[in-house]
Formats: C-alpha cells, structure tokens, sequence
C-alpha cells in the first residue's frame, strides 16, 4: 500500500473515532485498528495522536479558508458575497464535513506548541475573511452600529453550533436553516426596530 494511501486510511479512522468519542478517549491502538493497521506501523506515518488531530483540523480549515476566499473572488456585492459565505459556511462545510467540522469546535484546545500556533493563525484568516467583509459592508454604510467583533463572533457562534443540533430529514433543510441564520444576522429578529 502506498505511503498516502496508508496515511488517508490512518486520518479517516481516527476522524471517525475523534467525532464518535471525542479525542481524548480515542487511542492510537482503536485507530490502528478501526483502520487494520498494526500500532507499531502507525508510528511510522505520524508521530503520535496530536499530529493526526492537526492534519484532520489544518486540511479541513484549510479548505474552509480556500472555499472563503473562492467565493469573495467571486461575488463583487458584499451584501451578496456575505449571504455566499455564510451559506457556503454551514451547509457546503459544516454540514458536509460535520466530522471535521465537530472536530475543530471540540477538541482544537488539545493541540500544543507549534500545531496550536498553526492552528490559531489559520483561525485568524477566517476571522480575518469575515472582518474585511463586515467592514466593507460598513464602509458603504449598509450596517447598523454594531461592533464588528462582536458580529463576527456572534456569526462564528450560529455556525459552529449548527452542526451540533442539526439533524437530516428534520423539518427544515439544511438549505432552509442557513437561510434562516442569514436572516437574522441580515436583519434581526424583531420586527419593529424602534425595540433596538
């Protein structure tokens, strides 16, 4: 088997097991095994359970960053290109990568030293993607007085709990669910505004 080959099959097994168990009550021998593959070969693709939890979390994050940056090439509005983002966000990633996506919310605090440092400066690209955004969208005077941050974050906050509650075949499709969380970053959520 191929050297990559061996390193997909080893990251696909402990994604699995990082999402069903959480990673630090995954061990290296469960991911040897949910892979068929010996304990003491893994050693010989990565050095210990950290360097498989970076590689899940900087592969996906990077396809976050690249997804992010594909779509403000794209969409010259900025109302536009927000409402793309954000979509492209929760349904294309959260959604479709839920294991990584779960991953990244729930056990990125488990990277030490340099992966951490890697991982907060990959972070900050995505924090960084939606500040130009919202301060586009400020400087042509289409938001209300809200500190940027703080939407950002409140946006980050909708996002990253997504994937946590919802659920295929519910009521709404996933399609339906980010139309809503636009919906309220775009607009609140009364109706009468004399209430902000």
């Amino acid at each position: 088997m191929a050297f990559k080959d061996t390193r997909r099959i080893l990251l696909n097994a402990a994604t699995n097991l990082f999402y069903q168990k959480g990673y630090p009550n995954t061990t290296i021998r469960e991911i040897g095994q949910k892979a068929g593959i010996s304990n003491s070969i893994i050693y010989h693709y990565f050095k210990n359970k950290e360097e498989m939890l970076f590689e899940i979390i900087q592969v996906a994050a990077k396809d976050l960053v690249n997804a992010l940056v594909e779509i403000q090439q794209e969409v010259e509005d900025p109302v536009e290109c927000l409402k793309e983002m954000l979509t492209s966000h929760m349904v294309v990633w959260c959604l479709n990568r839920k294991r990584e996506s779960k991953i990244i919310v729930a056990d990125d605090y488990w990277l030490t030293g340099k992966r951490r440092e890697a991982n907060r400066i990959i972070q900050r690209q995505i924090y960084r993607l939606y500040i130009d955004k919202l301060e586009e969208l400020h400087e042509n005077r289409l938001l209300e007085h809200i500190d940027l941050k703080v939407l950002a974050f409140t946006i980050f906050g909708a996002i990253n709990s997504f994937f946590r509650w919802y659920r295929e075949g519910g009521s709404l499709s996933k399609e339906d669910v980010a139309q809503n969380v636009i919906a309220i970053v775009f607009n609140g959520i009364l109706k009468d505004k004399k209430y902000g």
